[in-house]
């Protein structure tokens, strides 16, 4: 592997960059998604962008297994460590993000703005009580007042999971590996067959809601394909990232025909989980294209130092910028859209200033608060 030294992968850094830019390019990108557009190209560049940006979560995921398995230490310590710096962060920006409407208000702008920097709430307030009921719920829920929040509630189970997880994988079967990937391959298709053949399906029903492959269904299957697929291969560089570009684009293809030919028929209002079939992240074409993205970012090699430490830097503060950037990006839409650029630019922009501030922010408070930073920002 290339590294910068023997406890960092560079090129994981590159993968962590690329999908921090994805999350934060496809919430830039939801406001064309949320609702109908006046202008129709809206809605193209909305579904055209947020497309190509699904794979962000599951290569979270797999640098999570790929980083974590088999697990060092004990559970308890790793518990110790992980838990806490997930949850007071995700605690602390909840917050923040509940308080933003309300204070919206304080300073007198009209409530129609929460809209547009929060693309999926459509009967917004400016009550402070609401607030406080949001805030009092986030042990339990989230709403889209915090959006990306889901992922941290999933990645908290998936810590729990984890040190059981590992004791499997460090025997290191390679046959029950594949077995597994087989199955979790197959549950993957259970959204669609949910929709094509019954909502209920492989015994699942309105008492029980575990079916014959919930117990390989989700995130941990990203788990493990992390893990194995950072052995390598032998394929040479060539063929690896012909592969990887094929992956990427045939389930790019389902994942944009898909989402488009639906956003046509409902909105998010009216249908939401059809509107997000196929943008489910633990479905086999979002699967294909996390693979496409993993593989040619592993064969690249990166020997300048400068970027190295560079790379080094964006993954330190990765996850601040998760944490705040859906707080940031309201105000940065807010300044964007009056310039009237073309949809591609303006969520290009969007997306290259909101990261740059969390970038900052997040550097910014490492500087300024180095015992804390850790409550808040990770």
């Amino acid at each position: 592997m290339n590294t910068q030294n023997s406890n960092r992968i560079v090129w994981v850094d590159l993968l962590r960059l690329i999908a921090m830019l994805m999350v934060i390019t496809a919430h830039c990108a939801d406001m064309y998604n949320a609702a109908p557009q006046d202008d129709p190209m809206g809605g193209f560049w909305g579904a055209f962008i947020g497309s190509f940006m699904r794979p962000s979560v599951p290569l979270f995921a797999m640098m999570t297994g790929l980083l974590l398995l088999p697990l060092k230490g004990s559970a308890t310590d790793f518990y110790r460590k992980r838990i806490p710096r997930v949850v007071i962060p995700m605690v602390v920006w909840s917050v923040i993000n509940y308080m933003i409407p309300w204070l919206t208000g304080v300073i007198g702008m009209d409530k129609s703005v929460i809209s547009v920097m929060f693309p999926y709430v459509y009967e917004p307030s400016q009550e402070l009580s609401e607030a406080i009921s949001n805030i009092s719920m986030i042990p339990f829920t989230f709403n889209f007042y915090t959006t990306h929040m889901w992922y941290l509630y999933m990645l908290i189970g998936l810590y729990f999971f984890i040190p059981f997880f590992s004791a499997w994988v460090e025997k290191g079967d390679q046959k029950l590996n594949k077995t597994y990937l087989i199955l979790w391959g197959a549950s993957l298709m259970l959204p669609y067959l949910r929709i094509l053949i019954d909502a209920l399906i492989f015994g699942e029903c309105h008492w029980n809601a575990y079916g014959t492959l919930h117990y390989f269904a989700g995130f941990t299957g990203y788990l493990l394909l992390g893990y194995l697929l950072a052995k390598g291969n032998p394929m040479t560089t060539r063929k690896i990232v012909a592969l990887g570009i094929l992956l990427y684009f045939a389930g790019y293809i389902i994942t944009y025909t898909g989402f488009s030919t639906v956003a046509e028929q409902y909105t998010y209002a009216e249908a939401p989980e059809l509107s997000q079939l196929f943008w489910q992240f633990c479905s086999p074409n979002v699967a294909l294209m996390a693979i496409g993205v993993f593989l040619i970012v592993q064969r690249i090699k990166i020997n300048s130092p400068k970027v190295q430490a560079v790379l080094a830097s964006t993954t330190k503060c990765s996850f601040g910028a998760y944490l705040m950037h859906y707080a940031i990006i309201g105000p940065v839409i807010l300044v964007i859209l009056p310039l009237h650029l073309p949809t591609p630019l303006s969520v290009l922009c969007s997306a290259a200033l909101v990261f740059a501030i969390c970038w900052a922010l997040t550097a910014l408070i490492y500087k300024i608060a180095p015992r804390w930073a850790k409550y808040i920002v990770g």
